[in-house]
């Protein structure tokens, strides 16, 4: 239930899976397929920077994912004796700083994902029968690994796009065991900081949690200029992520009450979820640099880029914070209306998506997340302009869109080329 539920199918009519969000094609037909497709993307990068150097590659996926260790700290790498003597307990106070948390109230957990700490979280402290509501922006959606732990658990998942919507749920409903809130969606939709403001005001009983699922906490931060997590309202759990805009390894900073974290915090540590020794220092090392600056510049360079676009696209390029996006279902669309296409198409918003990135990724070594991104990430083609958007300049940003849209057109009901493009 919800102001907005989960259409049965996309505007073509394909099914959508209810825990991605997302319809499933013929060739990326499940989490195995997306994972090929990862994996090839892989491959094609490091293919490319052996032939033709790192700077052949554009990186537009808004992420680093680098170590972020300095040669001084190798050193002490070794194994985990000189380990705990020289970085044990050192990020997390770094972590509480990073997301506005009080030292005196909040507690720390560095963990390997920020997806990892949404399946461990909400599985811990859910239980058969709990309702859950969750307020995602329009235009967006929870991400899977809050989803499918929810379900997981035998909780109630009720999606809420408007807080007005949510607001009235809460009076006739009564108050949820879990608030969860997605300020900025995988598809860089964006909640207005007001509402979210709303939601954490709304009474609560004495069992409701508010938990803030804030990947994108850097975004806001730095593009759109809004409070860190625990300055927004009052929040139990949060996580955000050491690599999206921020110049970490990929991992989930995980930070609430005390008594709350100490609990997950167990299960972290029992089922191996916790950051390993270089990750737990490279994590360190970004939050401790953080520049919300760099990404205020990334954004001027997407308000360019976003005019470039609208003039070919339209409307349907959309400011994604601090890049450009157009939605798998409209990279689909405007593939076949190049084309001619009539009916139906072959193949599905996902894979839509995916060809362009990973022909943007062949043709102009312009890497996208849409490549590269983990298995449930939205079907969308985003264009960030950290870190590399300025070095490769919007209009051959442009020019390598609009040639990848055009080769999509060219197999958009070949479900066998496509098949050799994603998956090889």
């Amino acid at each position: 239930m919800s102001d907005a539920a989960l259409p049965a199918t996309d505007r073509f009519g394909h099914a959508i899976d209810p825990i991605v969000g997302y319809a499933r094609g013929a060739v990326l037909a499940s989490t195995d397929e997306e994972v090929q497709r990862m994996l090839k993307a892989r491959r094609m990068v490091g293919e490319r920077v052996r032939n033709k150097g790192t700077d052949s590659v554009y990186d537009l996926s808004g992420m680093n994912r680098g170590a972020g260790i300095t040669q001084a700290e190798v050193a002490h790498l070794t194994s985990h004796v000189p380990f705990f003597e020289r970085f044990e307990g050192k990020t997390e106070p770094l972590a509480l700083k990073h997301m506005g948390a009080d030292v005196k109230r909040h507690a720390a957990v560095i963990v390997n994902r920020v997806s990892a700490a949404n399946f461990i979280a909400l599985s811990t402290i859910l239980k058969p029968g709990d309702t859950v509501f969750a307020l995602a922006p329009v235009g967006g959606t929870s991400h899977p690994s809050t989803v499918r732990p929810i379900a997981m658990a035998g909780a109630r998942l009720h999606q809420f796009h408007a807080i007005g919507a949510l607001a009235q749920a809460w009076q006739t409903q009564g108050p949820p065991r879990l608030l969860l809130i997605t300020p900025i969606s995988a598809s860089k939709r964006h909640i207005d900081l007001a509402d979210v403001q709303r939601a954490l005001a709304l009474p609560r009983a004495a069992h409701t949690l508010a938990y803030m699922d804030d990947a994108h906490m850097a975004s806001r931060v730095g593009f759109f200029r809004e409070p860190r997590t625990f300055q927004v309202g009052a929040i139990d759990l949060a996580v955000c992520s050491a690599d999206k805009h921020v110049a970490g390894p990929r991992a989930g900073v995980f930070v609430g009450r005390p008594d709350l974290v100490e609990q997950i915090g167990s299960r972290i540590y029992e089922l191996g979820l916790e950051a390993q020794a270089g990750q737990y220092v490279g994590v360190a090392n970004a939050l401790r640099d953080f520049d919300p600056e760099v990404i205020r510049e990334a954004g001027e360079v997407a308000k360019q880029l976003l005019d470039v676009m609208q003039r070919q696209y339209g409307a349907r390029a959309y400011l994604g914070g601090p890049g450009v996006s157009i939605s798998g279902d409209d990279v689909l669309q405007i593939a076949m209306e190049q084309s001619d296409a009539q009916g139906k198409p072959n193949i599905v918003a996902v894979e839509a998506a995916g060809l362009v990135a990973m022909d943007m990724l062949g043709q102009d070594g312009v890497l996208t997340i849409g490549a590269v991104s983990m298995p449930g990430s939205a079907p969308v083609l985003r264009l960030m302009m950290y870190p590399d958007g300025a070095r490769l300049g919007v209009e051959r940003i442009a020019a390598s869109v609009e040639h990848a849209i055009g080769k999509l057109g060219e197999v958009v009901n070949d479900v066998d080329a496509v098949r050799e493009k994603l998956l090889g």
